[in-house]
């Protein structure tokens, strides 16, 4: 009788999702299937749009985190294989990734030779008497 009172459940559109995920690769060995999308509300832009993060179920139950809702996700963004946000219409844009900094090795020092710039201490120190 008030079905105008009840709110319509949309599902996300999955084939979006996975076209997305598909363009943008994929770890070797894993199967879109088996893959876990959870969403939450937002805006965008002052434009409402459903965030998503895509994660593998089989990984987070290895690194024993129980993955709940949304914002479980947070704290393990190593799980989220990719990220972004479903505008009304539909369309998927994804959310870049920051690289994560490899360890750069630091250069070894040793003391420089003062031999050949006998002279240097008039540039740093202007106005020393030698």
């Amino acid at each position: 009788m008030f079905d105008f009172l009840r709110r319509s459940q949309h599902t996300p559109p999955i084939a979006a999702i996975s076209a997305a995920l598909g363009s943008n690769g994929l770890p070797p060995g894993m199967d879109p299937a088996t893959l876990v999308v959870l969403q939450q509300r937002g805006s965008y832009s002052s434009r409402k749009v459903k965030y998503f993060r895509v994660y593998d179920p089989v990984r987070a139950e290895e690194r024993r985190v129980q993955v709940r809702a949304f914002a479980d996700l947070d704290s393990h963004p190593e799980l989220v294989l990719i990220s972004g946000h479903m505008e009304q219409d539909g369309s998927v844009a994804l959310t870049r990734r920051e690289a994560t900094p490899k360890a750069a090795a630091t250069p070894a020092r040793s003391q420089a030779s003062r031999e050949g710039h006998a002279d240097d201490e008039q540039i740093v120190f202007p106005g020393a008497v030698s």
